[in-house]
Order: structure tokens, then sequence, then C-alpha cells
């Protein structure tokens, strides 16, 4: 497969052509923007080179063609090209060495290029190291998967997990997120659809499930879309068949399905919101990934992670967490999980100025933890209610482990004791 070219100045893509040839891929320049949309395809292309001149057509391609990763270059674009849908950047004019290091980066995919501890994931907390030992059994064979867990705890990490480690790694990758796009048009980004087969039709269109033929599919949020579509859905996983809209015949295509949710899709069929059928028919090998304030062993590991992450995207030197930041982040509850964290730390980077993240620059959402020493408390909130409250919380957030809550507060063990007792004895707080 090919790598694709827009620029418009000829000699940038002759030079961008010729060191994609030495790199042993196929260039597949272009300087005219018609021409390479009327070319690009995901059958065709495994990248895009695009001159953020084109940025409309950047957002163009990555809007019809998810699988196909874009580089984008330029002089003063890089936000709108991000944006726009491109992985990276480069600015112009840049060395060959960068364009090479760049270029191989994208062709090893988001999931090849994120760095962990234990291979794919930072696992510290057992919980995860389970969910992992059963990763490993689960990703070589062709079973359905249903990853299920609250926004942000890594659900398309994990997803990308068991392709990059089945049978099919040498295959598309094709995710589709069915919470963004009205029903109304999922059908046909889900299956494709023959030219002229509506109004608007010009050419025939691949859908998902055909581009991820001999690969993955990930059917991510499967609890968004509708009774309806929900039912065409159940016959294409069943006889492995798609029918694009227009079509008068049926299509054979081979794809491995996951799913996932953020919801208790257990609850959405009893409810009557999701068949039950198609429920059994994804849910051969359940994943339930606890949310971050349940895994806070793994809240520190992710900490180190990120700021390696970002001093290396940003070529900043590593910084250090003070004493005072880790408890913040490890009495925290989290309701953003990794993504949440992940934010924090890029942000905290970035404004801070010396050697060390201090407790100053970490700013976490106060409005969710109304319990902590973060939440802000409601006016007329007495002290002895405040303390109350934070202590409380402080216990929740490490699952009742005292010797934690009372090195998170800074108190003792006895004190922490006796300030239970006295909540107990008052009638405000079980002894816990």
């Amino acid at each position: 497969m090919g790598i694709a070219i827009l620029d418009h100045d000829k000699a940038t893509v002759a030079i961008l052509a010729e060191i994609i040839d030495e790199m042993g891929e196929t260039p597949c320049p272009f300087t005219d923007k018609d021409k390479f949309l009327g070319a690009i395809s995901p059958t065709a292309h495994r990248a895009a080179v695009i001159d953020e001149e084109f940025v409309d057509v950047i957002e163009g391609t990555k809007q019809v063609y998810q699988s196909i990763e874009i580089l984008a270059m330029g002089t003063s674009g890089q936000d709108r090209c991000i944006q726009a849908g491109a992985t990276g950047y480069l600015k112009k004019p840049f060395p060959a060495g960068d364009f090479r290091q760049a270029l191989q980066a994208l062709l090893l995919g988001p999931g090849s290029r994120s760095q962990s501890v234990n291979g794919s994931f930072i696992a510290t907390d057992r919980s995860m190291q389970k969910i992992i030992e059963v990763l490993r059994k689960v990703a070589p064979t062709q079973a359905p998967v249903l990853i299920q867990g609250e926004s942000g705890t890594g659900k398309e990490v994990i997803a990308r997990y068991i392709h990059q480690h089945s049978k099919r790694a040498g295959g598309p990758y094709v995710g589709i997120n069915l919470a963004a796009i009205p029903d109304t048009l999922l059908e046909s980004e889900l299956f494709g659809y023959e030219k002229g087969a509506f109004t608007g039709a010009y050419a025939t269109r691949i859908g998902k499930f055909e581009l991820a033929d001999k690969g993955t599919i990930l059917l991510d949020e499967i609890t968004e879309i509708s009774l309806g579509l929900q039912a065409k859905l159940l016959r294409v996983l069943q006889e492995k068949q798609i029918d694009r809209v227009g079509a008068k015949s049926s299509l054979h295509v081979d794809f491995r399905v996951i799913a996932t949710t953020n919801r208790n899709i257990e609850q959405e069929v009893k409810d009557g919101n999701f068949r039950s059928d198609l429920y059994f028919r994804l849910n051969v090998i359940p994943i339930k990934v606890p949310p971050l304030r349940s895994r806070r062993d793994d809240i520190l590991s992710l900490a180190a992670h990120f700021i390696s992450k970002v001093a290396a995207r940003e070529g900043m030197p590593e910084k250090s967490l003070s004493p005072q930041a880790k408890d913040a982040l490890l009495s925290y509850s989290w309701p953003g999980n990794v993504r949440e964290l992940e934010n924090v730390i890029e942000r905290s980077m970035i404004l801070t100025d010396g050697p060390e993240i201090t407790l100053d620059s970490i700013e976490l959402g106060i409005g969710d933890n109304q319990g902590t020493a973060f939440g802000q408390p409601a006016v007329g909130t007495t002290i002895h209610e405040m303390e109350k409250n934070l202590i409380y919380s402080t216990l929740e957030s490490v699952d009742g482990n005292r010797t934690k809550a009372a090195s998170l507060l800074g108190i003792s063990i006895r004190t922490l004791r006796n300030k239970l007792n006295e909540y107990a004895g008052k009638g405000q707080i079980s002894d816990r």
C-alpha cells in the first residue's frame, strides 16, 4: 500500500516521494487537490502527508477514511491541522531525518507509539494485571469482545491491544464512534452505499465493516444505536455479510468485532433499550475496566508515564512530583479517569517552571470532589462538617484503608480512629 502526498509545490512533493521510496514504501504524489481526492482510498494508502494549505482535505479524508493516518506539514497551522484530524505535524522547513522519524511513528499507529511498563499498559494495580492476563489469552482468538467501563478508563487502548496481539494484526483496525454519528447516517457509515442509492450519493462508498475485512472493527459506544439498527447489526455479525445501501446483492466480509460501552449494558437489556440477542452475540468475552479511583496503585505509575510522554513530545526535561502533589493525585476521585489524569499531568508539566511539580501546580476538577481537600464547600458549612466530610471521603477514596487515609490526611491513625468514634457516637458516620 502507498503513502499519498499532497502539496502545491512540485519540488517538495518530489523530495518527499524520494524519501518515502528510500524507506521502502510506495509514494503516491499529488499537487492537485481534486486528483488526490479522487484517488485516496484505505485499500490503496496506509497514510497521507498533506500540506496545511489543504486543511479541508485533511478533515474530509479523516471523516471518510478514519483508518488513514495523516501527517500534516506547514509553517503556522498546527492547531488547525490537528483539530481537522491529523495525527502529527511537521513545521517547514524540516530535515529529512525528522520527516522519516515522524512518518515511521505514524505508520506504527497510536497503539504502538504509546509506552508502558507492561508491554501495552501501565498496570501496577492487581485488578488491571488480572485483565491483562485475560487479554493475553483472548487476543489470539477470533472471539468477540465486549469492553465495559467509564469514559476515560482506556477501553480503546485495550481494543488496540487485542488487535495488535491477534492473528489479524497485519490487517486493518477500523474504529467507529457510534455516539458521534446521527442514527440516520449510521447505516451508510457502517455498511457503505452504492452510487445513486440516494440524493448526493455521487460515488460508491465503502463502509466500516468492508474496510475492516481481514482485520478488526471496533464498535465504540455500542449502546447508543437504535433498536432498528441493532437488528441489522445482529444479522451482519451472524452471517458475516453486509448489504451496501442501494446494493442488489450481499458481500461477504471477514472481521473480528470488539464493542465498548460506558453504560450498564445489562440494565439497558432489562429496560428494553438493547436487544438481548445482540448482547449475547457481543458478550462472548466480557472485559470490565475498573475506574481509576478503584485502582489507585496505578495512579503514580501512570503519572510518571505521562510526565515522560509530555517531556519527550515537547523536548523538555522530565519533572518530579512533590510529596504533596502525589498525595493530591492519590486522594482525588478522578471522575474523568485516566484521560483526566493525563490532562492534569500535561497541564502541570507545561505550567510548572521548576524541576518539580508542586501541589500549587496541580489543578483538579473541584466541582466533582466536594468531600476532599480540593472541593469547594457550600456557604454556611461548619468547620466540623468540613472535617467530617474530608475524613469520610478520604476513607472512601482508599477503600476504607485507615492507614492510607491517615497518611493522606496528615494525622495519626489514633487521631483518625478517635474522630471516627466521635462521629459514630453522634450518629453522623458509622465506625469504619
